[in-house]
């Protein structure tokens, strides 16, 4: 069949009754592609994914768990017909052109009266590419180019108004994470006034709330993992509404967008775990449970402390504190680093080697994430070289084994001159034991070196 160009018409579908027949992933994509532009979806199908279920649950889609019958479409706009029984598509397609109701049918481009462009939606902007049915991945590419050019010509606009005098820096909210900032923040304005007499930078940092900060009530194995923190601070740098954004590398995802490195990696602080009991209490109470945030430290926990619950806590510093001080908690597993960085070292009772609990990849380093291509000569100097080694070394580790959040990893690397030495713990979840290893090398091979070791004890 010949290909047919398809008009491409935008529609208000706010007040549009849409059916969707069928329940599995494709049938999903669909809904959620749907879910921007309307919520007046009905979704019939005997079984479903657990994301279609968790939609139906929160009221974004009307769910019905049964065959589909005709009178299904009486009063439908337009039908999706994404079942993985073609004769059942089929015959949705035929009544569909009985009733006069517009059918895509997923198994089948003939039988489409529309597709399901590539879209791209940013500040009331909607850009929608189509091949017509035909090459997918070649309108994928092309809305993915469309997304780039229009960000990139906001970039420009951005920087042109700044006049290169103003650097944003992108940050989470929390008084950690803004600390933090703050610190970056106050090199670059050294660093300006120090070769710039006269016309120094404006340094500013734009705080924002990120999917993780908002999701408390889960684990962040539950819920997607260390992407989380990071994604609406990614799309600030990529919006060209920030020029840099400061993360701790513990928190950073293992793969980086190419379009956004990682520029510098500050000074390590203490990278150990502590232990913080109440305020006025010196002993843990066993009948109350530890409080940790990662598996990593469950696990370890479980070996420090054999006869402690141990229970999730979510939510920044201050608030995982005050819990703690309410009674909730007989202690708390935290970073030394964040409570060193907020001056509230005192709470401290208890240092863990890095033997008894290998820290998180990254723990105490502070990563700076740019923009590709662009000039970032006010960071000069600020970039650790025994940070950079270590980090770049426990990432490696990690990211070979595909650790992160949902998968209890953990490396930690000691830069010493010209020598490093990696420690490195994985838990195998086939065999339910934990597996340790060392390794010692040059510190120019760190990063090979972390690969080497994760490959050993993977083995």
């Amino acid at each position: 069949m010949k290909n047919k160009p398809y008009f491409p018409m935008f529609i208000d579908l706010s007040d549009k009754n849409i059916v969707v027949v069928g329940g599995g992933n494709i049938a999903t994509r669909r809904v959620k592609t749907l879910l921007s532009f309307t919520r007046n979806i009905r979704v019939i199908a005997p079984k479903v994914t657990m994301e279609m279920m968790e939609l139906g649950k929160a009221g974004y889609v009307e769910l019905i768990t049964r065959p589909v019958k005709r009178t299904d479409f009486a009063m439908a706009y337009m039908v999706i017909a994404a079942t993985n029984d073609r004769k059942l598509n089929d015959e949705i397609h035929r009544i569909c052109r009985q009733e006069g109701v517009y059918v895509n049918v997923a198994s089948d481009r003939e039988q489409c009266d529309f597709y399901f462009p590539g879209i791209y939606m940013e500040d009331g902007l909607v850009v929608g590419i189509t091949a017509s049915g035909l090459d997918h991945k070649k309108a994928r590419r092309k809305e993915k180019k469309s997304r780039m050019l229009w960000r990139g010509l906001r970039r420009k606009m951005r920087m042109r108004r700044q006049m290169m005098t103003e650097v944003i820096i992108g940050s989470r909210e929390s008084k950690l994470a803004v600390l933090q900032s703050e610190m970056v923040k106050s090199y670059i304005e050294q660093k300006s006034r120090e070769k710039n007499a006269g016309s120094e930078i404006t340094v500013n940092i734009l705080t924002m709330k990120t999917t993780g900060d908002i999701i408390l009530d889960r684990t962040l194995d539950k819920v997607g993992g260390k992407g989380l923190f990071v994604k609406e601070l990614d799309r600030a740098l990529l919006d060209g509404k920030s020029n840099l954004s400061v993360h701790s590398l513990k928190d950073m995802p293992m793969e980086v967008p190419e379009e956004l490195p990682l520029l510098a990696f500050s000074k390590r602080e203490d990278p150990r775990d502590v232990l913080v009991l109440p305020e006025g209490v010196s002993e843990l109470d066993p009948d109350k449970p530890l409080g940790c945030s990662s598996l990593r430290r469950t696990l370890q926990l479980k070996k420090l402390y054999p006869e402690m619950e141990v229970k999730s806590i979510r939510g920044n510093l201050q608030t995982r504190l005050r819990k703690l001080d309410e009674g909730e908690y007989s202690g708390l597993i935290l970073a030394a680093a964040g409570l060193k960085r907020l001056g509230l070292e005192s709470r401290i009772s208890r240092y863990f080697t890095p033997d008894e609990m290998i820290p998180s990849a990254g723990q105490g380093i502070l990563a700076v994430q740019g923009r590709k291509g662009e000039d970032y000569g006010y960071l000069d100097g600020y970039c650790d070289r025994d940070a950079w080694i270590a980090g770049t070394a426990e990432r490696a580790y990690v990211k070979y084994l595909d650790g992160g959040c949902s998968s209890p990893v953990a490396a930690f690397a000691e830069v010493d001159g010209d020598e490093i030495f990696i420690r490195g713990l994985y838990y195998s979840e086939a065999t339910g034991k934990w597996l340790t290893g060392q390794i010692r090398g040059a510190a120019e091979d760190g990063e090979k070196l972390g690969t080497v070791l994760a490959k050993a004890i993977e083995i």
